[in-house]
């Protein structure tokens, strides 16, 4: 029996060392392929909200210790302004923060975003498309200047806007540097702020990475009084006051899933997501589909 345990663990170890994968894409100087994407965005009872965009990556300036990618937005579907709500617009105008923009990306030899050697002027686009698409908005919504000045409206959305935030926001790059193995977790802190953890499934080219929100009842109370001294300092006082009624109320569940199939030089081939938020009765599911054009 003692034998029969000692060869069992000994050939799962060997299946979980032949499941370990070291996600390092091949960086080429000349190399480029083009993705399509497609954002679809289902929150309460509205009707689904699709993004599409095209977006080119060319590897240049490769060295032993990286490369240069630079990731041009070559196409993407006018923002919707009517009919919906300011903060369905918040996600909306997030989606395309990158619109019509060049970004070069520092990459280590993992392919690791580093830095953004543009950072001044994909800064400057951003706010160009920020400001157009709000500009739309409130001439679509006129009463919502009763409500906050546009001015004030443009401030919360860059507010959100960072290099750290757009370093995190290229799935085709998000599994580079990652040695993921079967049965493998780790922690990370998600597009919102919120803490997951994250076990990743290992079959050949394809990974799958189911998450699910990580987080203490104390925790979860600093976060929602940050994101109120943040967003609306004026209440954050009264929040403070009466933090364990809210937290009383709230209940947050959320998920995340991407299964990314990749080729044989771990540039990704195709990338689905599925992120799903349940908060105080109100759902919102978002999909993306990702897909390698040529």
């Amino acid at each position: 029996m003692k034998k029969l345990f000692i060869t069992t663990f000994v050939l799962l170890t060997a299946l979980m060392a032949q499941a370990q994968t070291k996600i390092s894409p091949k960086l080429e100087n000349g190399f480029k392929a083009v993705y399509s994407t497609v954002n679809t965005l289902n929150m309460m009872d509205m009707s689904a909200l699709t993004v599409t965009s095209e977006d080119e990556y060319a590897v240049s300036n490769v060295t032993p210790e990286g490369a240069v990618i630079t990731i041009t937005n070559l196409s993407m579907s006018p923002i919707q302004t009517e009919g919906i709500d300011p903060v369905t617009f918040i996600l909306l105008t997030t989606a395309h923060v990158l619109e019509n923009t060049t970004v070069k990306l520092q990459v280590n030899a993992d392919g690791v975003p580093q830095k953004i050697l543009n950072l001044e002027e994909v800064k400057g686009k951003v706010d160009e498309v920020m400001n157009a698409a709000i500009t739309k908005f409130f001439e679509t919504n006129a009463e919502l200047a009763q409500v906050m000045p546009k001015d004030k409206f443009l401030e919360q959305i860059s507010g959100r806007i960072d290099e750290e935030m757009l370093l995190s926001s290229f799935d085709v790059l998000e599994l580079n540097g990652k040695t993921v193995a079967n049965g493998y977790q780790d922690t990370y802190t998600n597009d919102e702020g919120l803490k997951m953890k994250r076990m990743y499934f290992v079959s050949g080219n394809k990974v799958i990475s189911n998450a699910n929100l990580d987080m203490s009842k104390d925790e979860m109370k600093a976060f929602i009084i940050s994101q109120i001294e943040k967003e609306a300092p004026e209440q954050a006082e009264a929040i403070k006051q009466n933090i364990d009624l809210v937290m009383s109320q709230l209940k947050v569940e959320m998920t995340e899933k991407y299964t990314f199939d990749l080729q044989d030089n771990k540039w990704p081939a195709s990338i689905t997501s599925e992120q799903s938020q349940d908060s105080m009765g109100q759902s919102m599911k978002a999909t993306s589909v990702i897909t390698l054009k040529q």
